[in-house]
């Protein structure tokens, strides 16, 4: 089923109640063959492996699941519907920021149930966030950031506060299944899109395929989700989408990284190279506006995206401000196809930057997912660094491995990927499970380097790089293979395993997994050797990660102190101290450029140089 549009109107201020009521934080289906026949049949089949399976069924709150499962239920309807316990909502102004006060109709099915269900007054919120809108203009860049950290805080405080009221509350599987009933006895009237001004063409477009099968399926994954955020339900259609888009595929598109949405602006982060977009005339810096005449104000980046993507040769028409030039502009582009690769690779002197480090060879592999359908990353790696030496006539000076972005994938392919630049029997990662289960993962995949080559490995890391990618990075930083340099990893440390039950995977956390030294970066994730900002001015803007995912696994132990490692890294930041000032006077040189250059790696390629002296503790 495609996402749904009903809240693309809703302001940050009202995107954060997703936070604290979850919204619209159920992760939709992508494709519409959810199976025709999932009813209560298959989503009790689903709850009752989940809890025998679970990493700990002790940590499992079956009530609250319930309530989950519920919140789920309710939000799958094209008019979402909200649940609250009657005492909370009764007072809900002691507990709640007025601006996350959601307008509506009170439904109780029955007087003595000690919950209430909210029928949202979507009319008003349209109105609501009109005027939040117009306050959020006024605010600078820096203000809304600061706004948004204490929103956060409050919305955490609220949770809690929620919570506690729910824990009172006999909510029971009885409950969840009245709630059911309700749903289906009122579907018709809850399927189509609520009536609000950016909404109006919805409401004939009857929603044909919509039907208890999804109530269901989103009951089943709120149910899941209770566990930890990264439990969950897949549709076969879905899983099978996302490995093959895994490996080397095409989109029909523009061809433009953007970033923002919500309340913050949609900004052409970068036009790909030879990109329709860069044809057309599209600058790094942009700021997009409209989308072939419509306003793309408030809108979440998904969103956006799909307004701008369309099939090859058509058009569309972007009107943008260009902060620079102190102009509006409009550019019209003809889309094409856009290619994107599992992994691929730069030689320096052959990429844009080679006049940066001229003559230096160094070669720059990216990963962007661990997750294949046919050909496992460690193979096409292999392809790849061999590829590079062949360029580099057999004289590759340094490697740069850019994981930013990976969000992690198969554990065994993780493991073998490391262990090309592992030394052999080298631990890669230690799993454990359930019932005091532990077993040390070790390479043995033949490496690819020479431990005696001493050619430098830097990984390049950021917030977007998790679970298995954090594997890779923590695996090379504890056997000392490489520096790790960037920003703070996302720091997921479950391990998920997949079944298929009938015509769905459940995804269920089943271990935690720790790396070579015995700890685990659960929360904390991978902090880098050296923090190197990805912003062309050197800041670190405020990440997701996963300390703002609500029932994340709790941390446990922190990295031990390192003095050695510490003192090798110290001198590599003195001996690079002039290449990080070139590095400075380049980014401000071409901060303008079309093509925005790639902050990261041009403030990383000077350590290679270092490694060279100093190439390991």
């Amino acid at each position: 089923m495609k996402n749904q549009t009903r809240f693309s109107f809703i302001l940050f201020f009202l995107l954060s109640i997703s936070i604290y009521f979850g919204f619209c934080g159920c992760n939709n289906a992508q494709s519409r063959s959810l199976p025709k026949n999932f009813g209560q049949r298959e989503f009790d089949e689903i709850i009752n492996y989940a809890i025998a399976n679970y990493y700990d069924p002790k940590m499992i709150n079956v009530k609250r699941a319930y309530i989950n499962a519920t919140e789920y239920a309710l939000k799958s309807l094209h008019y979402s519907l909200l649940i609250y316990p009657e005492d909370f909502y009764n007072e809900i102004q002691k507990y709640v920021h007025p601006d996350r006060i959601i307008p509506g109709k009170v439904i109780k099915l029955n007087p003595e149930d000690r919950y209430v269900i909210l029928e949202p007054n979507y009319q008003e919120l349209e109105k609501k966030s009109k005027i939040k809108e117009e306050e959020l203009k006024k605010l600078s860049s820096k203000e809304r950031i600061e706004l948004s950290k204490k929103i956060q805080e409050e919305i955490k405080n609220e949770q809690k506060t929620l919570e506690q009221f729910w824990d009172k509350t006999d909510f029971s599987r009885n409950d969840f299944l009245k709630v059911i009933q309700f749903i289906e006895n009122n579907l018709d009237k809850y399927k189509q899109p609520p009536l609000t001004e950016k909404n109006k063409q919805k409401q004939t477009e009857e929603i044909k395929d919509f039907g208890m099968n999804y109530v269901y399926f989103f009951a089943a994954n709120g149910f899941l989700s209770s566990f930890d955020p990264h439990s969950g339900l897949i549709d076969l259609e879905s899983w099978d989408k996302m490995r093959k888009e895994s490996e080397d595929s095409s989109f029909e598109g523009i061809g433009a990284l953007l970033r923002g949405g919500g309340t913050s602006e949609v900004v052409v982060e970068t036009p790909l190279p030879g990109s329709p977009a860069v044809k057309a005339g599209l600058r790094a810096g942009d700021v997009i506006k409209k989308v072939n005449g419509e306003s793309i104000e408030n809108l979440p980046l998904n969103e956006v995206v799909k307004k701008i993507r369309g099939p090859k040769d058509t058009m569309v028409e972007l009107e943008i401000h260009r902060p620079v030039e102190m102009r509006t502009l409009t550019i019209k582009i003809k889309r094409g196809v856009i290619e994107q690769k599992a992994v691929s690779s730069v030689y320096l002197p052959e990429s844009p930057y080679k006049d940066y480090l001229p003559g230096f060879r160094i070669g720059i592999i990216k990963i962007t997912s661990f997750l294949y359908d046919k050909i496992p990353q460690s193979e096409m790696i292999r392809k790849e660094y061999y590829n590079l030496i062949e360029k580099s006539e057999g004289k590759l000076e340094g490697l740069i491995i850019d994981l930013r972005n990976n969000p992690g994938g198969d554990l065994d392919e993780a493991i073998k990927v490391a262990g090309l630049f592992l030394p052999e029997n080298a631990v890669v990662v230690e799993i454990r499970g359930k019932g005091g289960y532990s077993e040390k993962r070790r390479n043995s995949t033949s490496p690819l380097i020479s431990a005696n080559s001493h050619i430098p490995i830097i990984v390049l890391v950021n917030a977007g790089s998790a679970s298995a990618s954090e594997i890779f990075a923590s695996a090379l930083m504890d056997h000392n293979v490489s520096l790790i340099v960037g920003e703070r990893t996302f720091g997921k440390a479950t391990v998920q395993g997949l079944r298929k039950i009938g015509d769905v995977i459940i995804k269920l956390t089943t271990a935690r997994y720790y790396a070579p030294k015995g700890y685990t970066i659960q929360v904390y994730g991978v902090e880098p050797d050296i923090k190197i900002s990805d912003e062309i001015d050197g800041s670190f803007p405020p990440r997701f990660r996963e300390e703002d995912m609500w029932k994340h696994f709790p941390e446990l132990e922190k990295r031990p102190e390192d003095p050695k490692r510490s003192e090798w890294v110290k001198k590599l930041i003195s001996l690079n101290e002039p290449n990080s000032k070139k590095a400075e006077e380049y980014l401000k040189t071409h901060e303008r450029d079309a093509i925005r250059p790639d902050a990261m790696l041009i403030r990383a390629l000077g350590y290679i140089k270092a490694m060279k002296i100093y190439p390991k503790p």
